[in-house]
């Protein structure tokens, strides 16, 4: 198995609301558009993985740590916010 590449999948997953919705669409090709190297073995456990949980877990998250690309989501909006004030 390759730790990285599930670290970062699960990163992404987390910190990248685009990701997390080509990754509703279908994982294996998101992974792989992203160059991601992940065994059926890993894919397997990651496509258990409850993507509504990982959103919950995302919007508790300092908006800091967010993909500063993703479209309009809680992290967007903060750091939209954040630059109108500054």
């Amino acid at each position: 198995m390759s730790q990285d590449a599930v670290e970062r999948v699960l990163g992404r997953l987390i910190t990248d609301a685009r990701f997390r919705r080509a990754v509703g669409d279908s994982l294996e090709a998101a992974c792989v558009q992203q160059g991601y190297s992940l065994s059926p073995t890993e894919l397997s456990f990651l496509s258990e993985l409850e993507l509504k949980r990982i959103r919950a877990l995302a919007a508790s998250i300092n908006t800091g740590l967010c993909r500063a690309d993703t479209p309009l989501t809680r992290c967007s909006i903060h750091i939209a916010n954040r630059e109108s004030k500054s």
